[in-house]
Order: C-alpha cells, then sequence, then structure tokens
C-alpha cells in the first residue's frame, strides 16, 4: 500500500508566505504528499488564500485546510493537526514552520532517514547544520546553550535541536506517544514532545539544516518566549520523570510501512 505523507503547517498572518510555501512543496514531487494548514482565523486571510489554492486543478485534494476560531496557540494547532493527519490516513506526519524558515528542499532526507528512525529532526546543531547570518553574536550563544546545553543537561536526551520545530513522526510514533499527555503551549511544546518520546524509547535521528530567517511577515518568537520555554523545561522533566517504553499507547491503525 501506497505511503501518505502529510505535512501539518500551523498559520497566523502567513499571506505573504503561504503563497510561496505551498508551491514549494508540492514542488517537490512527492506523490503521496498532503498539506494540512491549520489557520487561527488570520486577519490577513491566510486561511481564505489556502482555500482558493486548494480549489486549483493542481492541489485539489492534496490540500487540506483546518479553520480555527481564533489564535489557540502553537501546541492546540500542531495537535488538532497531528490528529487529523492521522485520522485522514497518515502514515508520515511532517511538523514545520509556514514563514520558510524550515526549507522544503529538506524533506526528502527527513524522510529517508524516518525509514530507520520514529522521529527524524532538521536539526540547527547537528554537524553541518547553521542558523542565519545575521544573528547576532548573543542569540546565537543563547540558542546554540539552550540546545547544546541547558535541555540535554536537565533532561538527559540526546538530542541537539530539542527546540527544533522542523520533524518527521511516523504513525505509530505518534499514536503512541498518546499527545493527550503533551501539556504545554508555544514553543516549549516541542521540548516536551521530544522528551516525551525519549522516554518512551522511541528512536530519534537528526539531520542538519541551514535556518534562514523569515523574509515576509512578522516574527511570533520574543525574548520572554523564549525564557518561559527555558524555565518550563524543568515542569517537564517532573511531569514525566516517570515514563518507560511500556506506557506507550497502544497502537491503532495502519502502521507506517518499514
Amino acid at each position: 500500500m501506497p505511503h501518505s505523507t502529510f505535512i501539518v503547517l500551523p498559520t497566523y498572518n502567513e499571506s505573504e508566505n503561504i503563497v510561496r510555501l505551498v508551491p514549494a512543496l508540492f514542488d517537490l514531487g512527492q506523490a503521496d504528499l498532503q498539506v494540512l494548514v491549520v489557520d487561527d482565523n488570520s486577519p490577513d486571510g491566510t486561511g481564505q488564500i489556502v482555500e482558493t489554492l486548494a480549489a486549483q486543478a493542481e492541489y485539489a485534494g492534496r490540500l487540506h485546510v483546518l479553520h480555527r476560531p481564533e489564535k489557540q496557540g502553537l501546541a492546540p494547532a500542531y495537535i488538532q493537526g497531528f490528529t487529523l493527519a492521522l485520522e485522514m490516513g497518515a502514515d508520515y506526519v511532517i511538523q514545520m514552520d509556514a514563514d520558510l524558515s524550515h526549507q522544503p528542499k529538506y524533506i526528502p532526507t527527513l524522510l529517508r532517514l524516518a525509514r530507520e528512525h520514529d522521529i527524524v529532526i532538521g536539526s540547527r546543531y547537528a554537524d553541518g547544520g547553521s542558523v542565519d547570518e545575521s544573528w547576532g553574536p548573543l542569540r546565537k550563544l543563547l540558542s546554540w546553550w539552550a540546545n547544546r546545553v541547558y535541555a540535554p543537561a536537565i533532561l538527559r536526551i540526546p538530542i541537539r535541536d530539542a527546540t527544533g520545530g522542523f520533524r518527521v513522526y511516523r504513525r505509530d510514533a505518534l499514536i503512541g506517544m498518546d499527545m493527550k499527555r503533551v501539556k504545554a503551549n508555544g514553543y516549549v511544546f516541542m521540548v516536551e514532545m521530544i522528551y516525551v518520546a525519549c522516554r518512551l524509547g522511541y528512536r530519534i535521528g537528526e539531520i542538519p539544516i541551514h535556518f534562514p530567517d523569515r523574509q515576509h511577515g512578522a516574527s511570533k518568537m520574543s525574548s520572554i518566549i523564549a525564557l518561559e520555554a527555558a524555565l518550563r523545561v524543568w515542569q517537564i522533566k517532573w511531569r514525566h520523570r516517570r515514563l518507560r517504553p511500556p506506557a506507550k499507547a497502544s497502537r491503532a491503525g495502519r502502521p507506517a510501512p518499514h
């Protein structure tokens, strides 16, 4: 049976980027690819733009949009998107930002590695990875320290980019992790998901990526959000410290092919 790959894209005011990203994703030539946009009622009309694109013959039946009534947070958007993708038959679910900082060209490599791993991260801090040249020294240092020192030391995980949001999950991994366990909102959601996966014994791989800054639209990240995420790492550790592989949720539905 052919694989089914879903890309889940949360959006809020990404009209300038979504019209560039959607064609770039389908230009990859991935025959099984489906794109699911989870839009938080963007004032700039992002959701309506996706509806218009989805009506075009080249995207018909492959581009979908889930309209949420208001801005409700990044984690709920991803969880709703992941859940719907699984219900629609996804074997692999790709998580990525809609601002083009996560470049579509890395998707084939992520999927190739996902044949041997349950989760694969597009990593800024794996050997060969990099961030935008415009980042100042302090920003680079804080991001590197959070991912290469702080989170691994506290959570005891062998992950070099725990806050990275460019990932592919196998179907069985998302089901087994039981997303109801994940309570974090915002960007610390990334850390909690990967910590749960590590505690449950899932195989996690990383590939190096270059992470450019967005060129269009306004960033949702701030220093306050980053600080809050760092502090909540301790909360995540406490919440899931007793998780072990036998706590995997029972498998349901069609497993991802080997």
